[in-house]
Order: C-alpha cells, then sequence, then structure tokens
C-alpha cells in the first residue's frame, strides 16, 4: 500500500509542476493559460486576432 501511496504523490508533485507551468503570448509578452496557448498558436486572443486582422486586410485589401 505504501507503494501506492508514493505513486500517486509522484503523479501530484507532476500535476502540480503542470500547473505552476506559466504560458506567455508571443506577441505582447501578458500570461495566458495553457489552453488559450495552444489554442491560438502561442499568442493570447487579442492578439491572434489581430493577426487574423491584418493577414484579412493583406489578402482581400479590406477587413472581412
Amino acid at each position: 500500500m505504501g507503494h501506492l501511496m508514493r505513486k500517486h504523490k509522484k503523479k501530484e508533485n507532476t500535476a502540480q509542476a503542470k500547473e505552476d507551468e506559466k504560458f506567455y503570448c508571443s506577441v505582447c509578452g501578458r500570461e495566458i493559460d495553457e489552453e488559450e496557448f495552444e489554442s491560438y498558436d502561442g499568442m493570447c486572443w487579442e492578439c491572434w486576432d489581430d493577426q487574423l486582422t491584418e493577414e484579412s486586410e493583406d489578402i482581400f485589401g479590406d477587413v472581412m
């Protein structure tokens, strides 16, 4: 039983380390959560949206 407790504690430490991991927007440097980091290519939602708008203007000459 002691073995199982140690194993569980190790998982807890790994989960805690993951929770302590911080993510930052690659454009503005603001701290964001992991989900936002993964969903928006390492950017916060606002910077991702700004980039998408700029790309649309470059491609279509007007905001979509």
